[in-house]
């Protein structure tokens, strides 16, 4: 049983690599594991270059699927457009450029961590599984979703309704203020805002199994048995 693959989802790291870090050293991905990171990894936290450097070496070691997240989406648009660029400055970019330089400008982000976000999609599939961003439309089959729902909804009541496939959706996106993950049933969502003094949380989708660490790297049991 201990080495059957593992599908295992990552919430919103935003730059967070003490807690990405603790996170990878607690799990140990084996070869066989798909892990899914839900998006927004990069911005508000200190060390999205580095974040950035982890998942690309984190893929000689597992199956890495990485969705694309608001944060994302924001950067590439700031690539092509000045208005585009102050907008995602004022929502965490700076934080990322400094990462690399302080001060930088956006020419300083290298190639290949381009690429690498380059290549993230919209959604990730399994015989039983939906992994997104942000939410879906329940009656729309995923390769129709529209992208402001894969990438920008927020989970507010009345929450949506079970994905017309009927397979579980694991998001990330909305921070939650408890710690906890909001657990639907026919939806998962494990943002707990890390970067905000919450928990970066990994889901194992198939046993349920939750990890959660401090944005400095700390287990949430280990702050549970202090």
């Amino acid at each position: 049983m201990a080495n059957l693959p593992r599908t295992i989802a990552i919430g919103d790291i935003h730059g967070c690599i003490h807690a990405l870090d603790a996170l990878l050293e607690v799990i140990e991905p084996r070869r066989s594991d798909t892990l899914v990171c839900l998006g927004d990894f990069i911005d508000q936290g200190r060390d999205s270059r580095d974040v950035i450097d982890r998942l690309i070496a984190l893929q000689d070691e597992c199956r890495l699927v990485t969705i694309l997240g608001n944060h994302e989406e924001m950067l590439l648009e700031a690539l092509e457009s000045p208005r585009a660029l102050d907008a995602w400055f004022t929502a965490g970019g700076f934080a990322t450029l400094n990462s690399y330089v302080f001060g930088a400008s956006i020419d300083v982000i290298p190639p290949d961590h381009l690429k690498f976000i380059r290549q993230c999609r919209d959604y990730f599939e399994t015989s039983s599984h939906i992994f997104t961003h942000a939410g879906y439309a329940p009656d729309l089959a995923m390769e129709d979703q529209p992208e402001y729902m894969l990438r920008w909804a927020l989970l507010e009541p009345p929450y949506p309704a079970p994905h017309c496939s009927g397979k579980q959706v694991v998001v990330g996106h909305t921070e939650q203020a408890s710690g906890d993950p909001l657990d639907l049933g026919h939806m998962v969502c494990i943002d707990t805002a890390c970067w905000r003094y919450g928990w970066l949380s990994a889901l194992e989708v198939n046993t349920g199994e939750i990890w959660q660490t401090s944005r400095w790297g700390v287990m949430r049991s280990e702050f549970a048995e202090a």
